[in-house]
């Protein structure tokens, strides 16, 4: 499903961000005072803005409680800036906010004024983000390898109440699945390939990204 991004400031962790979310098909608005970086990104997301993201007549006029989630990747030196626009997307009806931030003391200060989720960046994290804000049944994500990953989600609804015999996920997503987690937090690995998969149950898959977002996105 197409869902709608605000990335604030566009520094590597929010080009990063930004490029994901499109690349996964969504649509994402950037701001950035630098015109160097608005020309950087600006034909590969769909809409790019310079402009001071501490206007709040100019964050009123974008339209912030249409997105999905706005992410302020302003960077830690600015961290008053960062602040202020926290403040603002609060109060201008933000559904969610994931503000970047330096230090603890940073985060807590942005989870004070209305961040929801604060990220402090690591490498390729920028991606990581991206992913598990467009995957609702992603709980957790690692990336093995550029191109391998172990993902932790709840049962898309196309694998209830079959079997692993019957989805036969390894030739049909190249997929495998590690371990299966039921309501009652028993673990079967490796999974019995009998099993039949229950809507609340917990998996751990390990596969190649693309074959991963194939199964993750069957139910959209």
């Amino acid at each position: 499903m197409k869902k709608q991004f605000l990335v604030i400031g566009l520094g590597r962790f929010g080009i990063s961000v930004a490029r994901t979310l499109t690349e996964d098909g969504h649509t994402v608005v950037g701001i950035d005072q630098s015109e160097n970086r608005i020309q950087r990104v600006s034909e590969e997301i769909t809409d790019v803005i310079k402009c001071d993201a501490t206007d709040s007549d100019i964050l009123d006029s974008i339209g912030i409680p249409d997105f999905e989630a706005v992410i302020v990747c302003i960077g830690e030196k600015y961290i008053q800036n960062s602040t202020l626009v926290t403040l603002i997307l609060k109060e201008k009806g933000a559904k969610k906010i994931i503000a970047k931030a330096g230090t603890k003391t940073q985060g807590r200060v942005l989870s004070k004024v209305g961040a929801d989720i604060i990220v402090f960046p690591e490498k390729d994290m920028g991606e990581r983000v991206a992913k598990s804000l467009t995957s609702s049944n992603v709980l957790d994500f690692l990336e093995v390898s550029p191109e391998v990953s172990i993902v932790e989600m709840t049962t898309p609804n196309v694998m209830v109440g079959k079997t692993l015999v019957e989805l036969n996920l390894r030739n049909k997503y190249g997929v495998t699945i590690i371990s299966i987690k039921n309501n009652e937090n028993e673990i079967k690995t490796p999974p019995d390939i009998n099993y039949h998969f229950k809507k609340d149950d917990i998996l751990t898959l390990i596969g190649g990204n693309k074959k991963l977002k194939k199964l993750k996105f069957t139910d959209n």
